[in-house]
């Protein structure tokens, strides 16, 4: 079975991936970059309220063969006050 190896970057901070992990094709590393994602995005963005999450999928040459991003976006209107019931 193939390895590949799949990189995590959080906005400037980047996770290599050293070991790798066997998977059966390039499209079952790549679902499981995808199914990552939405648990590294669980920690609260920075004040702006914006972060971008990439994941990039390589061989064991290194070639880059995929890649899944994900955005957040958090505003709130400064000027809408909440309501007391």
């Amino acid at each position: 079975m193939p390895r590949f190896f799949i990189d995590y970057q959080d906005g400037d901070q980047s996770l290599p991936d050293d070991d790798g992990d066997e998977y059966p094709s390039v499209e079952a590393a790549r679902d499981a970059a995808i199914a990552a994602l939405p648990d590294i995005g669980r920690e609260a963005p920075p004040h702006d309220g914006r972060r971008r999450f990439a994941a990039y999928v390589r061989d064991e040459r290194g070639t880059r063969l995929c890649t899944v991003t994900l955005s957040l976006e958090a505003t709130c209107d400064p000027d809408r006050q909440e309501l007391d019931g």
